[in-house]
C-alpha cells in the first residue's frame, strides 16, 4: 500500500494552500457542544479507518503502482541512453495516463465520505449548505481552531439555518 501513497505524493500533490471553507456541514437542534464535537470525532474515525483495499479504484492505483514499481526495476531496452530516458519517460506517463490516478482518488474519497455522511445520518444529523457570508467568515477562522468549531457549532444548532439551507443527503 506505501507505493499507493507515493502515486498519490507524486501525482496529485499540489503546492500547500489555505484549506477553503467547506461549501456544506452538518447540523442537529439541540445537541450539545461536547456530542457534536464526539460525533465528528466518531463518525470521521469510521470514515477514516474504512477499508477500501477491495475499491475497484484503489485496485487501480495498486496495479499502476506495482506496474511502475517493475518499470524501475527493470528499466526499457535499448542501447542509446537518452532513447532509454526517452522511452522510460513515456512509459511511465502511459502508465500514469491509464490509470488516472485524479479519478481513482476522487472516487475513494467519495467511498468514504459516504460512509462519514451515513454516520451523522444515523445519529440524526442533517446536512446544510453554507452561504457566501458563512463560508467567507470561516475562511477567517484558522483551520482547527476552537473559534471555528465554535462558528460551525453555531450554525449547525440553529432551527432557522438548518431549515433554510437544508440539503437533501442521498441515503
Amino acid at each position: 500500500m506505501r507505493h499507493l501513497f507515493a502515486i498519490a505524493l507524486i501525482f496529485v500533490s499540489a503546492p500547500a494552500a489555505p484549506a477553503p471553507a467547506p461549501s456544506e456541514s452538518w447540523g442537529k437542534v439541540g445537541v450539545t457542544f461536547g456530542q457534536y464535537r464526539q460525533d465528528s470525532i466518531d463518525c470521521g474515525t469510521k470514515g477514516y479507518t474504512t477499508d477500501v483495499a477491495d475499491s475497484d479504484a484503489a485496485k487501480t492505483l495498486v496495479r499502476a503502482s506495482r506496474r511502475l514499481e517493475n518499470l524501475s526495476a527493470n528499466g526499457v531496452s535499448g542501447t542509446d541512453p537518452m532513447d532509454q530516458a526517452i522511452q522510460f519517460a513515456n512509459e511511465n506517463q502511459r502508465i500514469v495516463d491509464q490509470a488516472r490516478p485524479e479519478k481513482q482518488f476522487r472516487e475513494v474519497k467519495g467511498i468514504l465520505q459516504s460512509v462519514v455522511d451515513r454516520c451523522l445520518i444515523e445519529r440524526g444529523y442533517s446536512k446544510f449548505r453554507l452561504t457566501d457570508d458563512q463560508r467567507r467568515r470561516l475562511t477567517r477562522l484558522k483551520f482547527g481552531s476552537e473559534k471555528r468549531r465554535e462558528y460551525l457549532y453555531s450554525l449547525a444548532v440553529n432551527p432557522s439555518v438548518l431549515k433554510s439551507q437544508s440539503v437533501a443527503v442521498q441515503r
